[in-house]
């Protein structure tokens, strides 16, 4: 199934994994934790909101907290409305409460979202390098995408690595194409 909130395509499945994770919470213990992750708070207090329940390991309560911030922010990203998102996340099995709770987040926070876009913008670093290879022993239908870059405001070399699905590959090649000629287009309009 195609998702708003994931760029049009798949749910990644750690998130489902999260997300199945935090379905058992009650939905007042799941906007507690909702809250936290909003408002930033340190992650400590993560642990302490959910040391009753299932996920009371540190690992467990860093991985809940983790697919609630990647999903505001995906939110966010694609320009996903709340209603959107909450319809989403049910197509997902996330309970109905749990799903109005991150789509109320994701609406409160959009006008801050977008506002530090509006006045930070960003700057794009100069890609130099991409190589594909397998993805790590243990990895499904996944591989590993390597994109060497100079940093925009030091000039250093940088490398990030990224686990992608072999599926969504040929899309993420169109896709930087067209955003490499959009570049070259604008590099071009400022000479």
């Amino acid at each position: 199934m195609k998702f708003k909130f994931c760029s049009d395509g798949d749910c990644p499945l750690w998130v489902l994994a999260g997300l199945h994770a935090t379905n058992s919470l009650p939905a007042q213990l799941f906007r507690t934790l909702l809250h936290h992750v909003v408002e930033e708070q340190p992650d400590d207090g993560i642990m302490e909101i959910l040391k009753d329940t299932n996920l009371s390991s540190r690992e467990e309560s860093a991985r809940a907290a983790a697919v609630l911030r990647w999903i505001l922010k995906q939110a966010q990203r694609c320009a996903c409305s709340g209603v959107q998102l909450a319809r989403d996340l049910l197509l997902l099995g996330v309970p109905r409460a749990h799903a109005a709770a991150l789509a109320e987040a994701a609406e409160s926070s959009r006008d801050a979202y977008t506002e530090n876009a509006r006045e930070n913008g960003f700057m794009v670093n100069k890609l130099t390098d991409i190589t594909v290879t397998p993805g790590p022993e243990g990895t499904v239908d996944a591989m590993k995408l390597t994109l060497h870059y100079d940093e925009a405001f030091t000039g250093e070399r940088k490398v990030v690595e990224l686990l992608i699905d072999k599926s969504l590959l040929k899309t993420l090649g169109e896709q930087l194409k067209i955003a490499k000629s959009k570049m070259e287009e604008l590099d071009f309009e400022e000479k």
